[in-house]
C-alpha cells in the first residue's frame, strides 16, 4: 500500500511529556525519533504506551529552533511507538519538510509506494505521486494530494448526507459563495436543492460558459449571478445587472448597446452601453424573456460575433463579455407561441441552474425564518422568538413569494409584534383553514378555492394583472371580473 507521507530515517532527540502513572503532575521523559515524516514518527523508547494516548513532544531542529506539538500513539512495539502529530502549524511543517529533505538518502526507488524510478521521473509510474522533492512548489502541491487522498479514505465511512454537509462546508465557508456579497440571504439553508445550486456554481464559475439561470421571483437569481461572478477570473472587471423587464423597449436597445449622439430623440450625446461598459467582466440580464424578438435578434447577432453597435453607429466595437441571464418565464413555452426566439434560448442555455422555490425547500423555511428573525431582531436591538404556532404556520405555508417573502413578513412581524413571542398573526399567517366538512354545496367549495387562489396570484405577482393572468392561465378581463366578484 502506497504512503501518503515521505519517511526518513533519522535520530533526533525529543522529549515525551505524559502523566504521571497516578495521574498528577506531567513527567519530561527523553527518547529519540528513529524515523520521522510530516504526519508523524516512531520513537525509540523501552516503556510502551497504550494506544490512542496523547502525549507532548518537544524536539529542536538543527538550524530551525525548538517545536512542541501533540502526538497520538497509534502502534505500541517493544522497542517503541509510532505517533501521529497534531498541532503541527505551516511553519513548523515547512521546517520539518527541509529537515526531512536534507536526511533523505539517495534511493533510487519511490519512497511512497518502493517501486524502481532508475529514470528518476517526476512522477511515480506506480502510485503517480510527485518525486521531485526539490522543486518550490512541490511542498504545496503535495500536501494538496495528500489531503484529497485522506479525504478520500474517510469518505468511505460518509453517509450522503455528510458528503453533502462538507460540500456545503467547502462552498460557504471555503469558496465562500454566498458571502460577502451585498445581499446573501437567499443562500441560507441546507436543503438538497440549494447544495445543489452551491455544486453548480463552483463547476460552472470558473470558466466563460453563459449561464442561464431560472426560477421564481424571489429566489434569488441575481445572488446567483453575483456568486459566479466573484467566483470567476472576471472577478476584479464590473458585473453589470440589467432588469430587461424594468426599461421600455424604446430605450433598452440604446441601454445596453449605446448611441451615438443625434441617432433619435433627446440622445444629446454618444453614449456606451451596458456590454461596453462591462467589457473584460459580466453581464447579467435578468427577465431576459421580457426582450421584443427585434431586439432578441441583436442580441443574438452579438453572442455569435461579440460586436457592440452602437444605436445610429455604422461600425461595432469588439467586446469580451461573460454572459448570465435569468428568467421567471417557461421560456420554451414562449418558444412555442412565438415570442422567443429558439436559436437564442439555445445559445442562452448552455448552462442552466434551476433555483428551487421555498416550498420545495421544506427544511429551509423554519431556518430561514430563523435567520432573518435574528438578523432583524438584531438590527432593531430587540429580544424576538417564536410561538410553536408560527413555527407550524411557517411549515405549512408555501410562500409563493420565495425568500423574499419570508424577509418582508418577518421584518414586518419584528416590527409590529407587541410581545417578544411572535404569532402567525404577527407574521399575517392566519390565514382560516377551509372546513370542508361544513360545506353545504360544490359551488360554495368553488368559491371558496378559486378566491384563496386569486388571492395567492395576485400576492405572488404584486397585483401585476398581466402576470396573474399568465399564472392561473386565464385573461386579463377574467381577472377583473374576479376581482370584482370577490370584492379583492
Amino acid at each position: 500500500m502506497s504512503r501518503i507521507d515521505i519517511r526518513c530515517k533519522v535520530e533526533l532527540p525529543v522529549a515525551i511529556m505524559a502523566n504521571n502513572n497516578g495521574g498528577k503532575g506531567i513527567t519530561e521523559l527523553q527518547a529519540k525519533f528513529s524515523s520521522l515524516s510530516l504526519s508523524g514518527g516512531f520513537i525509540d523508547y523501552d516503556q510502551p504506551y497504550q494506544e490512542n494516548k496523547i502525549l507532548g513532544l518537544k524536539y529542536d531542529l538543527p538550524k530551525h529552533g525548538e517545536f512542541e506539538i501533540l502526538g497520538e500513539v497509534t502502534r505500541s512495539e517493544k522497542n517503541g511507538f509510532a505517533t501521529k502529530f497534531y498541532n503541527l502549524n505551516r511553519d513548523a511543517k515547512l521546517k520539518l519538510w527541509d529537515y526531512i529533505k536534507e536526511n533523505m538518502e539517495e534511493d533510487l526507488t519511490c519512497p511512497y509506494c518502493g517501486k524502481e524510478n532508475s529514470t528518476k521521473r517526476r512522477n511515480c509510474e506506480e502510485c503517480n505521486w510527485g518525486l521531485n522533492y526539490y522543486s518550490q512548489d512541490y511542498i504545496v502541491e503535495h500536501e494538496k494530494e495528500s489531503f484529497i487522498k485522506r479525504l478520500a479514505a474517510k469518505s468511505n465511512f460518509f453517509s450522503i448526507e455528510d458528503m453533502y454537509k462538507v460540500l456545503n462546508f467547502i462552498d460557504v465557508q471555503v469558496l465562500g459563495i454566498g458571502k460577502n456579497l451585498d445581499i446573501n440571504e437567499e443562500f441560507v439553508g441546507s436543503s438538497q436543492g440549494l447544495l445543489n445550486v452551491f455544486s453548480m456554481i463552483r463547476k460552472v464559475a470558473p470558466t466563460d460558459i453563459p449561464v442561464l439561470i431560472t426560477g421564481e421571483s424571489g429566489t434569488g437569481k441575481e445572488l446567483t449571478a453575483m456568486a459566479i461572478h466573484e467566483r470567476s477570473q472576471r472577478k476584479n472587471k464590473a458585473c453589470v445587472t440589467i432588469n430587461c423587464a424594468a426599461i421600455p423597449d424604446n430605450l433598452i436597445e440604446a441601454e445596453l448597446f449605446g448611441h451615438e449622439k443625434g441617432s433619435f430623440t433627446g440622445a444629446y450625446a454618444t453614449k456606451i452601453g451596458k456590454f461596453e461598459y462591462a467589457d473584460g467582466g459580466s453581464i447579467f440580464l435578468d427577465e431576459i424573456g421580457e426582450l421584443s424578438t427585434a431586439l432578441q435578434s441583436k442580441l443574438l447577432r452579438f453572442l455569435e460575433d461579440k460586436i457592440v453597435e452602437k444605436v445610429g453607429s455604422n461600425g461595432g466595437k469588439k467586446v469580451n463579455v461573460r454572459l448570465i441571464a435569468a428568467t421567471n418565464r417557461d421560456l420554451k413555452s414562449a418558444i412555442a407561441k412565438g415570442t422567443f426566439r429558439k436559436d437564442l434560448f439555445y445559445r442562452l442555455d448552455v448552462f442552466n441552474i434551476n433555483l428551487p422555490p421555498v416550498r420545495e425547500r421544506e427544511e429551509d423555511k423554519v431556518i430561514l425564518a430563523r435567520y432573518f428573525l435574528n438578523k432583524f431582531s438584531k438590527e432593531m436591538n430587540v429580544s424576538k422568538t417564536y410561538t410553536m404556532e408560527a413555527i407550524d404556520a411557517i411549515k405549512s405555508f408555501d410562500w409563493p413569494g420565495n425568500v423574499r417573502e419570508i424577509i418582508n413578513k418577518v421584518r414586518r412581524a419584528v416590527v409590529m409584534s407587541k410581545d417578544s413571542a411572535i404569532t402567525p398573526v404577527d407574521l399575517g399567517l392566519n390565514v382560516p383553514v377551509m372546513q370542508t366538512d361544513v360545506m353545504t354545496s360544490l359551488k360554495e367549495v368553488r368559491y371558496s378555492i378559486e378566491k384563496q387562489k386569486l388571492i395567492e396570484a395576485l400576492r405572488y405577482c404584486n397585483n401585476n394583472i398581466s402576470k396573474v393572468a399568465r399564472v392561473l392561465g386565464i385573461s386579463r378581463p377574467s381577472v377583473y371580473s374576479l376581482r370584482k366578484k370577490y370584492n379583492i
